[in-house]
């Protein structure tokens, strides 16, 4: 079974029991798990500069094609990456079609008055969105999905207290989609899967702050066929990353 792993991070963290810092280190644990591919975003983007971070995240993980960046993103009107048009640039430049935002850790709202244009120009060209839950709330997630629905919008960290908000965002809407990483009820995917089908769901393990075996067991024994267990562990991100247009769109 090949695993994609949509939700893991190199980098320092203010805390020492992590299971890893380097790109070494996320490597080891990849071989270690059977993880194949990894969409891999930098801690210091997260807590210290987006800038940076991003930049250093690139250096790190060159040269290792199993690992795929994810930038983290502020909006244009914080004067911090540029305007929208220096930010798609960037991006495109990177090769990078998928990005992340920490709205409460950096400050910043997700209302279109300070996030609308960068969401429209993401979703003209089909990026793949992260939002860790703690930092974006249902409604904000919705109004980002039905405003903006070519935006493939990826939500991490839903526990079991969750579901209930989940599932009915993901009735509402098409371009909502989930991670494994703390998806821990009982039976849970197989919910998922009788409800919305197999498209709905991404593999991530959460590393290296969370013990990544619980999204491993839920790839492994959830009771579904092998197509739809195949779909969660890779496809359905595959896919979500090989519409994105890293080129810049013409008018």
């Amino acid at each position: 079974m090949i695993l994609f792993d949509v939700n893991c991070a190199i980098g320092p963290w203010p805390s020492d029991r992590v299971r890893y810092e380097t790109v070494e280190g996320l490597l080891a644990e990849m071989e270690r798990l059977g993880i194949d591919r990894a969409l891999v975003s930098h801690t210091l983007a997260r807590t210290y500069d987006p800038v940076q971070g991003n930049q250093i995240l690139m250096q790190e993980i060159a040269g290792h094609k199993q690992l795929i960046p994810c930038w983290t993103l502020l909006p244009p009107s914080c004067g911090e990456m540029g305007g929208v048009e220096s930010t798609l640039g960037d991006l495109a430049q990177a090769g990078i079609r998928a990005v992340r935002l920490y709205p409460q850790e950096h400050t910043f709202s997700l209302a279109d008055w300070q996030c609308g244009d960068l969401f429209a120009a993401l979703a003209e060209r089909r990026y793949v969105v992260l939002f860790d839950l703690a930092q974006a709330n249902w409604s904000e997630i919705e109004h980002i999905c039905q405003t903006y629905p070519e935006l493939a919008v990826i939500v991490t960290w839903v526990g079991y207290r969750q579901l209930r908000p989940l599932f009915a965002l993901l009735q509402r809407c098409s371009n909502l989609y989930c991670d494994l990483s703390n998806l821990s009820t009982y039976l849970g995917v197989e919910e998922v899967l009788s409800r919305f089908g197999s498209e709905r769901l991404v593999f991530g393990t959460g590393l290296p702050i969370a013990d990544p075996g619980g999204p491993i067991a839920r790839v492994f024994y959830t009771d579904a066929p092998a197509a739809d267990i195949a779909a969660i562990a890779h496809g359905n991100i595959e896919q979500l990353l090989a519409c994105v247009q890293v080129e810049e769109v013409v008018p």
